[in-house]
């Protein structure tokens, strides 16, 4: 024993000992900055690196496009494509700071079908939207979108899911709380909706329609910096609570 203790003190096996010591922080050191990159996620439309991966992809559909401008403000005549853009890309951007995966159907004005016009245009674009989410086959689909209708008096953000589709059920219903919770006319219920971008997938899909362009207050309303970001954070909010990803 006391010769063991004699050659652990020794001025070379000091030496030898912090060599190894060295050596180690350096392994340490590599297997923790190869480990950080293995859990990276490169987002498929922009090459930069996003957050630790929490291991959900999520396709984010913005409606309409092109020739195509889903309904018209009542006052200002802003296209609901341009809106749903806009809303879109600020959800991808929230949710892909989290560590999530995000797809999405268009990232810029165009639509999927350019080049076609009247009804080819609508069922090509529509297939074309199918044939994304088909391919990535995401844990869920959130089309947003803006309502419409001839009484001007209806206001406020509602979402829709496919009655055949109870996750779909449960994800409206926890974004249609934050609704209820943040924004003006907005209640606590998810409504049914009989609507392809819900029966087009085998994943759960649901979609937002964020408020009346043809209600005055609300066309004000969704043109607004700060209201848009309200709508992104119950939408965002809601889909992280879902998840359960306090």
């Amino acid at each position: 024993m006391e010769n063991f203790r004699k050659t652990i003190s020794h001025p070379l096996s000091i030496k030898i000992q912090k060599i190894l010591i060295f050596l180690c922080a350096i392994i340490l050191g590599c297997g923790i900055c190869f480990g950080s990159v293995s859990f990276a996620v490169t987002n498929d439309e922009d090459p930069t690196i996003t957050p630790p991966s929490v291991g959900y992809t999520i396709v984010v559909d913005p409606g309409h496009g092109g020739i195509d401008p889903g309904s018209i403000g009542y006052k200002t005549k802003v296209k609901e494509s341009d809106l749903n853009l806009k809303l879109s890309l600020m959800l991808a951007d929230k949710l892909r700071a989290v560590g999530i995966r995000v797809i999405m159907t268009r990232t810029d004005e165009n639509s999927l079908a350019d080049g076609l016009t009247g009804k080819s245009f609508k069922k090509e674009d529509m297939r074309l939207r199918k044939e994304m989410i088909s391919k990535i086959r995401p844990n869920m689909v959130v089309s947003v979108h803006m309502n419409s209708f001839t009484n001007h008096v209806l206001r406020g953000a509602k979402m829709f899911y496919d009655k055949t589709s109870e996750i779909s059920r449960k994800i409206a219903e926890s974004i249609q709380k934050q609704f209820a919770e943040n924004l003006e006319a907005s209640n606590d219920v998810a409504s049914v909706g009989d609507y392809y971008m819900l029966k087009c997938t085998e994943s759960p899909s649901v979609i937002a329609e964020c408020g009346f362009l043809s209600n005055a207050r609300d066309e004000q309303l969704l043109l607004d910096q700060s209201y848009q970001e309200k709508i992104v954070n119950c939408i965002f909010v809601g889909i992280i609570d879902f998840l359960n990803l306090k």
